[in-house]
């Protein structure tokens, strides 16, 4: 007795990849960077009095330490490495939500701020070498600057992918009239009944 299986043909959708699945990878990791970013940066920044200087008045009779005077150039560039890396992480977090969604414009977005990125810690290195002589500073610089490198290079790849092939406006909005409707009925507080529908 012979046993046919019958397969079903796969949709259109299964059978051809996306055109921008360049894009999903990198939002994909785009989200674990910034994930990490964002939980690193933020735990570092607390715990940055145990490997930076403390921040002292310069000025006699002044108890309280101002950071744009007081603070070394070291101190300076550590701080807005720290902030910058941590907006940046929740912003690669949300710029991979867009790709990986076919968020049109997330490309663009993508470009511009690992550029910025990028130039920062290539500068920040470049002053760690000439002005720290401070090996952690420089291993931690090179780290940053590659990893960025490397950010700005997939987000100029799926920007030229999302301006060949662009993704697909939403003519209909997911919400209607109807369906909030529904909503309130539904949370209405009054009975379901014949006489109260």
């Amino acid at each position: 007795m012979q046993s046919k299986t019958t397969e079903e043909p796969e949709s259109e959708s299964e059978q051809q990849a996306s055109p921008r699945a360049f894009c999903h990878a990198t939002g994909f990791v785009y989200q674990s960077i910034g994930f990490l970013l964002s939980v690193s940066t933020c735990c570092l920044w607390s715990a940055a009095s145990c490997w930076q200087d403390e921040l002292r008045s310069t000025e006699a009779g002044r108890f309280i330490p101002e950071v744009i005077t007081d603070a070394s150039m070291h101190q300076l560039w550590s701080m807005v490495a720290v902030v910058l890396s941590f907006l940046s992480g929740m912003g690669l977090l949300t710029i991979g939500f867009g790709l990986q969604h076919d968020r049109p414009g997330s490309g663009r977005t993508a470009f511009w701020l690992t550029a910025v990125m990028a130039l920062f810690f290539w500068a920040y290195l470049g002053n760690a070498f000439i002005q720290f002589s401070s090996v952690g500073r420089i291993v931690v610089g090179l780290v940053m600057a590659v990893l960025w490198t490397v950010c700005f290079l997939l987000a100029g790849v799926s920007a030229r992918q999302q301006k060949k092939f662009p993704p697909p406006k939403q003519s209909e909005p997911g919400w209607t009239s109807r369906d909030e409707d529904d909503l309130r009925n539904a949370l209405s507080p009054r009975s379901q009944d014949k006489t109260n529908p």
